[in-house]
This record gives structure tokens, sequence and C-alpha cells, in this order.
């Protein structure tokens, strides 16, 4: 791939290196050409709802405030590596805090939808299936039959989202943070997208009622009163979805931090 795409990087060297994430099939790559991150596509990847193509044409569609997709070429995409730092915990919650990140993700939201609708009753029941079997205890099965027997929370706004927006995902660059990751992208309820950031990053009721009056600044007619009720009204959807992922991931990676972490979720 890189042959075809950059015809000089073999007379002029390149460097790889490995980077972690899902099924390790990341790597940085540095040539004459730039540097850039090569992210492949694999079974445990899509067992989590994940499609490189899907990640490429979301990439295009919003080029100009993403980082810029190269190509996606034999279950391989290529797209421009963001110099500079991931944000630690502190420059998170303060850019949370402060309505920057919030007015981001109303910038996101009023751009035309991707053409991906989030299959989530797909993904919900997908989990289930690829969780360990001796994992589902009483509790979680009869949270899967409240999940999945009822219908979802009747959407406020359908727009493209995120779906993982979080620390490790925002990068300080030299002309501001940057959101990278884009591979849960969909289209869906904007009041979904927040309610996964609200019960990621444990806020107060009142420091989510501070980030939706940020956030409904940008959207005249939508009152924070409002869209909080429909951020709600996710929740258990979202604590549910939240704990099969790291379910599925426990049991894909044998790795102890994501049964920590489901153990927490099941609390």
């Amino acid at each position: 791939m890189l042959q075809q795409v950059f015809p000089a990087v073999v007379s002029g060297g390149f460097k790889l290196q490995p980077l972690g994430g899902l099924s390790n099939q990341s790597w940085r790559i540095d040539c004459e050409a730039g540097n850039w991150l090569a992210r492949g596509e694999t079974a445990q990847g899509r067992q989590m709802g994940i499609a490189r193509q899907r990640e490429f044409r979301v990439l295009r569609h919003l080029q100009g405030i993403v980082p810029r997709a190269l190509c996606w070429r034999d279950g391989w995409l290529l797209v421009e590596w963001l110099s500079g730092e991931v944000l630690n915990r502190v420059q998170f919650f303060a850019w949370l805090h402060d309505g920057g990140l919030a007015t981001r993700l109303a910038e996101l939201h009023h751009r035309p939808r991707y053409g991906y609708p989030l299959p989530l009753t797909r993904l919900l029941e997908q989990h289930w299936q690829n969780m360990a079997p001796g994992r589902r205890t009483p509790k979680l099965r009869r949270a899967y039959q409240r999940i999945t027997t009822r219908r979802l929370p009747a959407p406020l706004h359908i727009a493209p989202l995120h779906l993982d927006v979080h620390a490790g995902n925002l990068v300080a660059t030299a002309s501001g943070y940057r959101l990278i990751d884009w591979e849960y992208a969909a289209d869906g309820d904007i009041a979904l997208e927040l309610a996964l950031l609200f019960r990621s990053a444990g806020l107060s009721r009142q420091q989510q009622q501070d980030f939706l009056h940020h956030y409904c600044a940008c959207w005249p007619g939508l009152t924070p009163a409002r869209l909080l009720r429909h951020v709600i009204g996710w929740y258990d959807v979202v604590d549910y979805l939240v704990l099969m992922w790291c379910e599925v991931r426990w049991q894909q990676s044998g790795e102890e931090i994501y049964r920590q972490m489901a153990d927490h979720w099941q609390q």
C-alpha cells in the first residue's frame, strides 16, 4: 500500500512504529512524504462495529475539521498523523467546563449527516452474542431483556456523531484541540452522544446543566431543560452499551482492565 500511495517511499526509506488500540492494528508511518497513521481492519474490530471504509468516508465527509484521510485500500485506512499532545484529564475537564467541548460538538451536530445510521439494536444483540457466556449473570440477563425488548428512546435530533469523546481522543495541536479516532462515528441522536459523554466523564447534574447551557447557546430554540430530559432518557441504554463493550473487549483480549471496567459498570 505504501509503495502505491508514495512511490518514492521505498527508495527514500520510512519508519514504522506499532501503536496500541483495538487488536494493535495501527501503525505510525514516518517518511519523506510526511507522518501518517495506518489503521487496519480486523475481525475483532468488526465485532465492535468498526469498518475502515466507513471511517474513511466519514473523514472525507468532515474534511477540514478532522485528520486528512489519504486512502482506504485492502482493508487499511491511511490518515494524517496530527502533531501534538493528547489531552490529559485536567486539560480535558478544563475544556469541558469552559464550554469549548460543548461548542465543538454542537458544530459537529449541525453538519450534514454521514449517511451511515447507527445500527444500535444490532450492536446491542451482537455484543451479547460475543461476550463470554460465563459472564452472563442473572442481573445482566435481566438488563439484556429490559434493554432489548423495549423501544429505544425517541430521538430528539439525528445528526453526525463521534461517539467516543474522551481525553485520549483529543489532541492539542498548533491550531487548537482536534478530535481523532472516528472509528465509531455514525448518524444518531444528539442526546445519545451527550449521554455517553456525561456517563463516561462522571459529570454531576450541575456539571451536565452547565455543559448543556453552552451547547444550547449554539441551538436556537433548544433549551437545556428539554435536552437534559432526552439525555437522561438514554442513560439506561448507554450504561448497558458501555458495559457490553467492556465485556466483549475482555473476551477478545483477556486484558484484566476490561474485566474490571465491566465489573464497575455492572455495579
